[in-house]
C-alpha cells in the first residue's frame, strides 16, 4: 500500500505539458460524382470568405461549403474542373475554368456574373488590383480584365511555345504598376500593368527539356524571387531583371519570406532556408514523402504539404516535427491557414477537402494514459 501511495504521489508530481495536434473537423469529397479517371493534380489553394470556403478540383468544377459545418452551399460544374487557383475581391471570385472561359461569380452564391472566352486550360490563379483582373492561361496569353464588367483591357502572348511542360503556371504579380510572371517557354517578363507594353524579358529557364518557370513571383524590397523548375531559384533586379543572385535548385511553387530567411521548396524533394540577402544556403529539410507545397509560416511554426505523403508541423527553430496529419494518397495544393482560428483547409490528390484545426492538447497526467 505504501508503495502505491507513493507511485501516486510521482505520478501526479509530474510536470503538465501539451502536445499539438492537427484535429480533423470535417472532410468533403469536391467531385459531383464518382468517377474512375487518371488520378489529376487537385493544386487549387482553398479560398476562405467569413463564412465559406471555396474549393477546385481538376475534374468537374468547384464547390463552396460553410466552414463552420461542411454543408454544401453552392456548385459549378465546368469540364475538366478548376485547377489553377481563384481570387477573391470585394465579394467576387474571380477564376479560368479548364473549359477555356474565365469566369466571375458572387462568392457567396455561385451566381456567374460575366465570363470570357480565353480557349485554353488555366493553371494559375488570376490577380486582382485596382479594379482589373490579370490572367495568364496555359497558351501562355496574358489577360487583362475590367473587374467589374469583363470588359477585355489589352491582351499579350508569348509567341514561342515549349515542346514539352510539366503543366504549371505563375499567377501574374502586380506591384507598384508593373505586372511580372513567367512563362513555360523559360521566360520571366515584366509588363506595364496599365498597358501591357513589355518592360523587359529575362531567360531563366534553359533546360533541354522542361524550361517552365512555374512559381509565382514573390517581391521583396531587394529583388523579385522566383524559380524555373530545371534550373535555380533567382534574385531578379525590379528594374531591369538582371540577376543578383541565384540558388541552384530547381522550383515549383513559390517561396516564402519570413525574418529575413527565405524557405523554398525544390524539385529536389527537399525544403531550403536561405539568407534573404544574399540566398545563402542556412538549413534543409529532408526526407520529405515527395515535393513539399508553399511553407506557411505560424508563428514558431512551419507548415507544409507533402506530394506523396501529409500534412506537416515543425518547430521553426530546431525543425522537429510536432505534429502530422495523413489525408490519404499526399496533397499538390498549398494549404490555406487561418492563423486567428487555427482552421486549415487543404485539398487532397484524391480531390477531398479537409478542415483541420490546429490545437494544443493536454498530456499532463492521468489524461495521457
Amino acid at each position: 500500500m505504501k508503495s502505491f501511495l507513493l507511485l501516486v504521489i510521482f505520478l501526479f508530481s509530474l510536470p503538465s505539458w501539451a502536445a499539438l495536434e492537427l484535429e480533423r473537423q470535417w472532410s468533403r469529397s469536391t467531385w459531383q460524382k464518382p468517377h474512375m479517371r487518371y488520378r489529376h493534380p487537385n493544386r487549387m489553394t482553398p479560398v476562405l470568405t467569413k463564412n465559406l470556403v471555396i474549393q477546385g478540383n481538376a475534374i468537374d468544377g468547384i464547390k463552396a461549403f460553410e466552414r463552420k459545418t461542411g454543408h454544401e452551399r453552392w456548385h459549378l460544374q465546368f469540364k475538366n474542373g478548376v485547377e489553377g487557383g481563384a481570387a477573391l475581391a470585394d465579394g467576387k471570385l474571380y477564376f479560368g475554368a479548364n473549359n477555356g472561359q474565365f469566369y466571375c461569380v458572387q462568392a457567396e452564391t455561385g451566381k456567374i456574373l460575366w465570363s470570357y472566352p480565353i480557349h485554353s486550360e488555366s493553371l494559375a490563379r488570376p490577380a486582382v488590383v485596382g479594379g482589373k483582373v490579370y490572367h495568364v492561361a496555359a497558351n501562355n496569353t496574358l489577360y487583362a480584365f475590367d473587374a467589374q464588367t469583363g470588359r477585355s483591357l489589352w491582351i499579350q502572348s508569348e509567341s514561342a511555345k515549349p515542346s514539352m511542360t510539366v503543366r504549371g503556371q505563375t499567377a501574374p504579380v502586380v506591384d507598384e504598376g508593373k505586372l511580372y510572371l513567367g512563362f513555360s517557354d523559360g521566360n520571366f517578363s515584366a509588363f506595364n500593368a496599365e498597358t501591357g507594353r513589355t518592360l523587359w524579358s529575362k531567360r531563366i529557364g534553359d533546360d533541354k527539356k522542361f524550361n517552365d518557370v512555374d512559381s509565382t513571383p514573390v517581391i521583396t524590397a531587394n529583388c523579385i524571387l522566383v524559380s524555373s523548375y530545371a534550373n535555380a531559384l533567382y534574385c531578379l533586379n525590379k528594374a531591369s531583371g538582371s540577376i543578383q543572385w541565384r540558388h541552384d535548385v530547381g522550383g515549383f511553387h513559390p517561396v516564402t519570406v519570413e525574418n529575413d530567411k527565405i524557405y523554398y521548396p525544390t524539385v529536389a524533394g527537399e525544403i531550403h532556408i536561405l539568407d534573404a540577402s544574399s540566398g545563402k544556403l542556412l538549413k534543409k529539410i529532408v526526407n520529405i514523402d515527395g515535393l513539399a507545397t508553399a511553407v506557411a509560416i505560424d508563428g514558431d511554426k512551419i507548415i507544409y504539404g507533402e506530394s506523396e505523403g501529409g500534412l506537416k508541423v515543425r518547430d521553426i527553430n530546431n525543425l522537429n516535427v510536432l505534429t502530422s496529419f495523413a489525408p490519404g494518397k499526399g496533397l499538390q495544393a498549398t494549404p490555406t491557414i487561418d492563423k486567428s482560428s487555427g482552421e486549415i483547409y487543404f485539398i487532397s490528390n484524391d480531390a477531398n477537402l479537409f478542415k483541420l484545426k490546429l490545437q494544443e492538447k493536454d498530456r499532463s497526467f492521468p489524461w495521457s494514459l
